[in-house]
This record gives C-alpha cells, sequence and structure tokens, in this order.
C-alpha cells in the first residue's frame, strides 16, 4: 500500500457519532462509527482531549472489535513539525490518521495525538514535556481501564521521546525507533539558540510570546532528553531502530550509536536511499509492522 496516498476515512461513510464526557476528569470522549456502504462496521475512531499541565492533549483512537484485545496499544508518537509544507502536500498527505488506520488494518489498534505545542493539542513546544505528555497518554488508557500494556513508535523527536519513556515505564511492552536521533545537544547547538527559537516560532510550536521564559533552562531540557543514555534500559523488552542512508535531518550515525547502546533483543534496519520522514516511506512502515507483528500476543 502507498502510505502517501492512504487519505483516512476515503471512501467510508460515517453512521453516527455520540458525544460522552467523563466528569470525574476533563475528558472528552467522542465514537465516530465508521460503515461502509453494506452497512458493515469497519472500525471505531475515538477523538479524545484531557487537560494535562494546564494545556489539552487531542488525540484519536482507532478500534475494531475483533482485534482490540488481542494487542497493546500502539501509540504513535511524531516528530517536530516542518515549517515549509507546500499546499499540494497538505491534500495529498494523510498524516498520522492516514497510518493509524493502517495499523489497524494490519491487526493494531492504534493512538496517535498531538504533542504540546502542535497541531491541536495546546501550549508550547517543550521537548520534556513531551516526555511527560506521553506517560500521560498512558496513563490515561490505564485509568480508563481499557489499556496497561503498549507499543510505542516514535519518528524523529518523538523517537527520543519513545526512548525515554520506554526506559522507565514497564508498560511499554515494545519499542519502535524511526529516523530517532541519538541525542540532541549536536541538533540543537547553543550557539544557534536565538535562531532556533525564531524557527520555531515560524513553524507555529512555539505560541505565546514570553515562551520560553528561560531560553537557555529551555535547551537544557531538550538536550536532558537523552536517548544515548536511557536505550540500555529498555532490555529485555523488545526494540527496532529504522533508519534511511538519505536522511539529511538525523544522520544515520545516531541509529548505530543507538544500536551499539542498547541492550537485546534488539534489531536494527538500514534502508538504502530512505530520507527522514519514514512515516512516508512504504519500506519503512511495512518493516515495522512486520517487526510489530512477530512479537507474541500478549
Amino acid at each position: 500500500m502507498n502510505i502517501k496516498s492512504f487519505t483516512p476515512l476515503r471512501g467510508l461513510l460515517f453512521s453516527r457519532a455520540v458525544f460522552h464526557k467523563i466528569m470525574v476528569t476533563p475528558w472528552l470522549h467522542v465514537i465516530i462509527i465508521i460503515i461502509n456502504k453494506k452497512g458493515e462496521e469497519i472500525m471505531n475512531v475515538e477523538m479524545i482531549k484531557f487537560n494535562f499541565e494546564g494545556h489539552d492533549l487531542v488525540g484519536r483512537a482507532y478500534f475494531d472489535k475483533k482485534i482490540t484485545p488481542k494487542r497493546p496499544l500502539l501509540i504513535l508518537c511524531h516528530g517536530i513539525p516542518r515549517g515549509d509544507v507546500s499546499p499540494q502536500e497538505k491534500k495529498t498527505d494523510g498524516g498520522y490518521a492516514a497510518l493509524a488506520e493502517h495499523c489497524l488494518a494490519e491487526g493494531f489498534p492504534c493512538f496517535h495525538f498531538n504533542f504540546r505545542g502542535t497541531g491541536e493539542s495546546g501550549g508550547n513546544f517543550d521537548l520534556s514535556g513531551w516526555t511527560r505528555d506521553l506517560t500521560a497518554v498512558l496513563n490515561y488508557w490505564e485509568k480508563r481501564g481499557l489499556y496497561n500494556s503498549f507499543y510505542l513508535w516514535g519518528f524523529s523527536a518523538g523517537g527520543a521521546v519513545s526512548s525515554h519513556v520506554a526506559s522507565n515505564d514497564e508498560r511499554v511492552k515494545a519499542t519502535v525507533l524511526a529516523a530517532s536521533p541519538a541525542e540532541f545537544k549536536s541538533i540543537f547547538i547553543q550557539e544557534d539558540l536565538d535562531s532556533i527559537i525564531s524557527r520555531l516560532r515560524d513553524t507555529g510550536i512555539l505560541r505565546d510570546p514570553g515562551f520560553p521564559e528561560d531560553p537557555r533552562s529551555w535547551l537544557e531540557d531538550i538536550h536532558a532528553v537523552d536517548p544515548l543514555a536511557c536505550i540500555g534500559r529498555i532490555s529485555p523488552r523488545p526494540l527496532f531502530i529504522v533508519h534511511g542512508t538519505g536522511d539529511d535531518v538525523v544522520p544515520l550515525e545516531h541509529a548505530h550509536k543507538l544500536f551499539a547502546q542498547a541492550g537485546e533483543p534488539k534489531k536494527l534496519k538500514v534502508l538504502e536511499g530512505a530520507q527522514h520522514q519514514l512515516r512516508k516511506d512504504e519500506e519503512a512502515v511495512s518493516v515495522c509492522l512486520e517487526w510489530l507483528k512477530g512479537l507474541p500476543l500478549s
């Protein structure tokens, strides 16, 4: 399947939307039951919003009643958004919603969400805050009594966040890192701090004029998300690292460093010519899903 053309909900009909608000905490659920033209239920898409550390986190879960009980919930973790997306790309790229639907079709209940400062979620970009956001997502699903075990599939900075959380949380049963940095000191350089802040503000993920209040501390918090320092603690849970030789954002050497530091069981897949955005790479998506399928069912 060509992931680029896999537009979410293409050709499907909406049956109904049911609003449900849980009053114990500020959670909002909107369940959309997707049916085909024969009236057969295909999937449930649950739109979710909850407040954490003063900002809303927004995401969508994709379920199929036939497969949901069999596997941990697969959580997709995006990277730092680009600021140069063309109007044509926005029209043709199904985004993480398309990937989530594809994961469901391959047998994995799936959830994707926006970290703070991105997309529909509130707040400002803060990488250490992203690690807390991801932990809050795990807590959310466990508190609802639906899932207490998870697979993490992180892309770029989302991979770094995934490794950080997986190393500290036994609820994560397997981790996939796609084009993940091994560290951020070589990517976010202190001497370039002003230009980094300007670029991220232009991208729209530093939204409040007064944020960051202390730019140097904010940068230090980014550097503190250090996959090389924590990836060894993921073992003995399975780890899959995938990277492309054509990645001009995070050099391939980052993958080799992570693999060398990781414990068993681990696997590294290098894709010849693949660029940074592996979510859009058909081979990358395929090898990651095949690896996940090879994991034992809980």
